[in-house]
């Protein structure tokens, strides 16, 4: 059996081939993969104390609004501003009851596995993105002050000593 992405054949004859394969699924990847993984990580602080509050689900938006649509000009197949899918990924974790420590380590997961794509800019906005989520609600709690120490360490490892918070 062949395996296959997206209709193409993923058997590689020569290192061009797999260079060009990369390039095309890295980009067309690119900023929706990186927004929804995005909604995880704000998810996954949010419901750190075993409950999402209306005013954290209220700082999803305006931190999208504030923080992200401005600097996203790519669009879904809708027609919305690709940043909307921080949003919907949030949604989604908390309608499929996803626990904290799951949409955290898929988050993880995520950056270790693109830890070259991302830019020291990406890595700036999920840590301040981070913060301003575990401070929507009665200020940042000892779960939530323990996950963002973790997020802090994690990328420091993989991004390497660049990267100053």
């Amino acid at each position: 059996m062949i395996k296959k992405l997206n209709g193409d054949d993923i058997r590689q004859p020569n290192w061009k081939a797999g260079m060009l394969y990369l390039y095309k699924y890295s980009i067309a990847m690119g900023t929706a993969l990186f927004y929804k993984e995005l909604g995880k990580l704000l998810y996954a602080i949010a419901i750190a104390d075993e409950t999402v509050t209306e005013q954290e689900k209220a700082a999803v938006s305006q931190l999208i609004r504030e923080r992200l649509l401005h600097k996203e000009r790519d669009e879904d197949r809708f027609g919305s501003n690709e940043a909307w899918i921080t949003q919907f990924s949030f949604d989604t974790a908390e309608d499929s009851y996803t626990t904290a420590e799951e949409a955290f380590q898929e988050f993880l997961d995520f950056a270790k596995a693109y830890k070259h794509e991302l830019t020291d800019q990406d890595l700036d906005v999920c840590i301040s993105l981070s913060e301003h989520m575990a401070d929507a609600y009665h200020h940042v709690n000892e779960k939530e002050h323990a996950m963002l120490k973790e997020l802090r360490e994690f990328l420091r490892t993989i991004n390497g000593p660049k990267l100053i918070f």
